[in-house]
């Protein structure tokens, strides 16, 4: 943390030095003799960061420097503000002199701070310099194939697919084949290659079995000879490449071989001697000279590591249940002869919450507690932060390893994480941008800012340090999480730097606090009123969600700060945030931005998000020349941009344009911007003229992911001042799109060049009510979804029918499919040849009543939604027999056309909204033995359900009855639903009264159901 910091401010301070304004300012030679000083502590810092983790007094040094560092940070910030705003203005005015003055004490008093602060570490014998380091594997690191605990838990699902996978895929093939196990440090990696390695079938199926652990030093040469001596049992002498290259080749010729190679790491910037291409090439060609079915398996904390060497997926071990980690737990911490006492084992349970799944956390934690036999003493570990538990060699040390093998940099940017609450789901680009406004990332050769954190995100999510990563809904907008342990090593390594407050820690702030999250249950208002107080330099002020008022003005202590997110303040402070980079407002009752924002010449991201009332934004916005992202969602009134949008140079973000007929708002502002991401443009029924549309240059724009394009609803019927055909045929984007969503579009038809678009993944039509045709989009390789609605007049979705004697799958790749209000559609294709939506797993169908659905049936379709239906269409359900689950909601028929007995995989069943349906028919249940949910709602006419086919309801786990008022009984067949967990009802009088527990006339129906939830 401290290295990557001090860099970054001392690059900024030499520059500053070598800059006309500290001539002017008569500052130059105290910054001259500051970046020297620096220059002598940079020396050490890489050392020192080492040494914190076992040397309490160098952590202190370290949190001093990087303090002091902050405030220097601010000063040069402060320069730099001024040096913009002194442009073409002389010096000597008073305002400037003032300035003069008093930057010079500032700059005083810090470097009086930095000579005590480099005197210091003297006293600590830090070494100078990168410091050499160790090919050898620590003691505490090394692994072989003995497996040391008595038992293991939870890994056998995982053992059983890596065992199928060594003893069936491939044991057929002809060529090497490598599988990678990829997780996280501790996780378990070691001991799975340590079950697999030691299983019977497996010692019969290899004729040799060798274990290397790998670690930091991907030596080919280590390696081979290594296995030289795991098979002939004796030491090897590594003289001659060639002679040891020969003798594993004469070794591994023929047989068929299981290597383990443990632990394997790649080389970056802090990993010289780690694994390689090159390095994996070589070795692989050495190792290639064995039978068919020769094997390695590779453990690895990265995934970039599985992707070089594996032959397969990596398979990603993930956390243990909390069921297994406690019966681990429970052995290490309690043995075979110590008594398993009841207050014990219930600490033990909340203990092993703080593992997460972590085989390693379990375990030690288990180990901490074996001599421990007092209850108080259990009841500390549970009450103690777990970085507060480890020993040297355990748990954060193992997670230690994976840190420190990243650059300082990459540190800085995951350390900087801790300010989120643990479990929470984290939006990629929002933390790149918070990593930009902090001044954590900046940009290098040919690449933007944006692409640089892009690549740090994808390192950390690689090297295990984020999981669960999520695409939202068929866009690139990713969010994730972190462990819970990976979040306690940020913790650990940020302390009081960052913190996330409550109400229970709103005074611990320090001086050394940085990074601020809060949540909007606090009473924030008492919080800047006194904790803020002792902050010095506070970067991020961040609140979590929303509040339901105001709380008061930006407290007066936040003038240094680089990030402010809130739904919670007034904004008249505004003007004092001279920093600031990034601005987040949402959830506030504003009709406007104030004009103080003008004053945020730094800002780089400005984000709007659901400002219910904002109706336009400041005219002069294009003052703030260092924008770069402007992002706007949610704003649902706002009818007016700001002018001249093009001069905005450096903006890669614009969520939002709206397009009006005055100056400066039209197509055209947008011809220059090197705009990327999302972009949705209003207003299109304002374009003035076919020239302002093709200067959009949408179709130079390769960088736009996702593209809205729409016309008011209101002008649907009006005049335009330029044919909406031709403006749509000018807006074509490039071909890279993604995403794209047409709405209220009054041609009749749309562009070849939707055709064209090959990349693109999901498409969204609607209100586009005087089209007759949509495009051929059949044969579009990625696209995933399609959403057509309030499109009256089409009759097919694609009516291509071509044949040019080449059997085409339409719509390879379409998973969702929703179609609403479209009255005159009668088919999805025109003509149907050869297999169509072959993975095709969700329909949805509202408002639709021609439709036929296809006549061959769709057997990857799993999921249907059926609203407004008509029998017609219930009755062709017949032959999707693949269904899992079933929602048929609004149908104003009687059912008799379900399709009994054919829907053998449906899992889930929803009837709802049905203004006729009296009765469910006698035989609707025939054949669904896999049912496991049964809902019914808001059947106001439904008096009775079917008496038979009860007994074959073998799975059903749950049923729910609301708004069913008419139903007056449960018939006898619900006895036999064995296997029902829950049963609810609600807004049913009569049968609410029927079934009450132990007195209505159906509980001993219903009396074997574990949970019975009646509400009147």
């Amino acid at each position: 943390m401290a290295e990557a910091l001090l860099g970054a401010v001392f690059e900024k301070l030499i520059s500053l030095a070598q800059n006309e304004f500290a001539t002017i300012s008569g500052i130059k030679g105290k910054a001259e003799k500051l970046s020297h000083t620096l220059e002598l502590i940079k020396a050490v810092v890489e050392d020192a960061e080492k040494k914190e983790i076992t040397n309490k007094s160098i952590k202190v040094w370290l949190q001093q420097l990087k303090d002091a560092v902050y405030v220097l940070d601010d000063i040069l910030d402060e320069c730099s503000i001024e040096s913009l705003r002194l442009q073409g203005l002389s010096s000597l005015k008073p305002k400037n002199i003032k300035f003069r003055y008093e930057i010079g004490n500032k700059l005083k008093e810090i470097a009086r701070r930095f000579d005590e602060i480099a005197d210091c570490k003297n006293k600590f014998a830090l070494q100078e310099g990168v410091r050499e380091r160790s090919t050898e594997v620590a003691e505490w690191r090394q692994t072989s194939s003995f497996i040391p605990q008595p038992k293991l838990y939870g890994r056998e699902d995982d053992k059983k697919k890596i065992l199928e996978f060594l003893l069936s895929q491939a044991r057929e093939s002809d060529f090497l084949s490598i599988y990678p196990i990829v997780g996280l440090g501790g996780m378990g990696k070691t001991t799975l290659a340590q079950m697999v390695y030691n299983d019977d079938q497996v010692t019969s199926n290899f004729n040799i079995k060798v274990w290397i652990c790998v670690s930091e030093n991907f030596s080919v040469q280590r390696i081979l000879c290594s296995i030289i001596e795991s098979i002939t049992k004796a030491k090897h002498e590594c003289l001659n490449l060639d002679v040891t290259e020969r003798k594993v080749q004469e070794l591994l010729q023929g047989k068929r071989y299981l290597l383990v190679l443990d632990d394997v790491w790649r080389k970056d910037e802090e990993m010289e001697f780690g694994l390689t291409q090159d390095k994996w090439n070589k070795l692989k060609c050495l190792l290639s000279c064995a039978s068919k079915g020769a094997s390695i398996l590779v453990s690895t904390r990265d995934m970039e590591v599985a992707a070089i060497m594996g032959t397969c997926q990596a398979h990603h071990l993930c956390g243990l249940s909390e069921d297994e980690c406690l019966m681990l737990f429970k052995q290490y911490a309690f043995g075979t002869v110590k008594e398993e006492r009841e207050e014990l084992v219930a600490i033990g349970k909340e203990i092993v919450k703080k593992c997460r799944g972590s085989p390693l956390a379990a375990q030690a934690l288990g180990g901490l507690l074996h001599s421990r036999n007092e209850e108080k003493e259990w009841l500390e570990v549970m009450k103690s932060g777990i970085w507060n538990l480890a020993g040297q060699h355990s748990i954060l040390a193992v997670l230690r390893l994976s840190y420190f093998h990243l650059t300082p940099t990459i540190r800085q940017c995951f350390a900087f994480c801790a300010m989120f609450p643990k479990d929470t789901k984290i939006m990629k680009e929002d933390l790149i941008h918070l990593w930009m406004a902090n001044g954590f990332i900046s940009p290098r050769e040919n690449l933007e800012v944006e692409d640089v954190g892009n690549m740090i995100w994808n390192e950390l999510y690689q090297k295990s340090f984020f999981q669960d990563m999520k695409l939202v809904d068929y866009s690139d907008v990713i969010h994730f999480k972190m462990h819970d342990l990976v979040h306690d090593l940020a913790l650990s390594i940020m302390g009081q730097e960052c913190m996330v407050l409550g109400n229970t820690n709103m005074t611990d702030l320090s001086t050394s606090t940085h990074h601020v999250s809060f949540d909007s249950g606090m009473d924030v208002l008492s919080l800047h009123k006194s904790a803020l107080k002792k902050v010095e330099s506070l970067r991020t002020f961040y609140q979590l969600k929303v509040s339901n008022s105001v709380s008061g003005c930006i407290p007066i202590h936040c003038s240094t700060l680089r990030v402010l997110r809130t739904s919670s303040f007034n904004l008249s402070p505004l003007k004092n945030l001279i920093h600031l980079r990034y601005l987040e407002l949402f959830k506030l009752e504003i009709e406007t931005l104030p004009d103080s924002i003008y004053s945020l010449r730094k800002l780089e991201i400005l984000k709007l998000n659901d400002l219910n009332k904002l109706v336009c934004l400041p005219k002069g916005l294009t003052c703030l020349q260092d924008l770069r992202h402007l992002v706007i969602k949610g704003c649902d009134s706002l009818s007016c941009m700001f002018p001249n949008i093009g001069k905005l140079s450096r903006l890669r973000t614009l969520s939002k344009y709206i397009v009006s007929s005055e100056i400066g708002h039209s197509l055209a502002e947008l011809h220059d911007l090197k705009l990327r991401g999302n972009l949705c443009i209003e207003g299109l029924e304002n374009v003035g003229s076919l020239s302002e549309a093709q200067e959009a240059n949408l179709m130079g724009k390769r960088d736009i992911q996702e593209l809205d394009l729409l016309w008011d609803q209101e002008e649907n019927t009006k005049p335009y001042a330029t044919n909406p055909e031709l403006v749509l045929n000018a807006l074509q984007p490039h071909s890279n799109l993604k995403n794209l969503k047409i709405g209220y579009y009054a041609g009749l038809q749309f562009p070849t060049w939707m055709e064209m678009l090959t990349n693109l993944v999901s498409l969204d039509l609607f209100g586009c009510k005087m089209c007759v045709r949509l495009p051929s989009l059949g044969k579009l390789p990625y696209l995933r979804r399609i959403k057509i609605s309030e499109m009256n007049d089409v009759q097919y979705m694609d009516d291509d029918e071509s044949d040019d004697g080449v059997e085409v799958k339409a719509f390879p790749s379409l998973e969702e499919l929703s179609l609403s209000g479209c009255s005159k559609l009668e088919r999805l294709l025109k003509v149907e040849r050869g297999e169509n939506f072959p993975c095709l797993s969700y329909l949805g169908i509202t408002d639709c009543p021609k439709l036929e659905l296809p006549s061959c049936c769709i057997p990857s379709l799993k999921r249907l939604r059926l609203f407004d239906y008509t029998n017609e269409l219930l009755s062709s359900l017949s032959g999707f027999n693949g269904l899992t689950s079933l929602w048929l909601s609004r149908g104003d028929v009687d059912l008799t056309s379900f399709p009994v007995g054919t829907l053998t995989c449906l899992q889930t069943l929803w009837i709802r909204g049905s203004k006729v349906l009296k009765e469910l028919p006698n035989e609707i249940f025939k054949s669904l033995n896999n049912l496991e949910h049964l809902e019914i709602v808001n059947c106001r006419k439904l008096e009775s359900l079917p008496e038979q086919g009860w007994e074959g309801l073998r799975s059903l786990r749950t049923l729910q009855i609301w708004d069913c008022g008419e139903l007056k009984s449960l018939p006898d067949g619900v006895r036999h639903l064995t296997s029902l967990q829950l049963l609810g009802i609600g807004s049913c009088p009569a049968l609410a009264e029927r079934c009450k527990e132990g007195t209505g006339e159906d509980w001993d129906k219903i009396a074997h159901v574990p949970e019975v939830q009646i509400l009147i």
